[in-house]
């Protein structure tokens, strides 16, 4: 996986880190457009369009069945 600063086009989860703190990153659920936009399910109310980063993944879901 590698960071860039295409904002994601599918619905999943994606790391980001914001350009003005670069060692910082976050993992955030992108869900795609509902018709006003798309944006992120996160508790902070943001658009895609309003976050300025780099972006990586889809990150894929763990496997289930898998135990310690």
């Amino acid at each position: 996986m590698n960071w860039t600063t295409k904002k994601p086009t599918k619905s999943g989860w994606y790391w980001y880190r914001a350009v003005s703190d670069g060692n910082t990153a976050k993992v955030l659920h992108f869900i795609d457009d509902d018709g006003e936009g798309p944006y992120l399910a996160t508790s902070d109310d943001h658009t895609l369009n309003d976050l300025v980063g780099e972006w990586a993944g889809p990150v894929e879901p763990p496997l289930s069945g898998q135990s310690r």
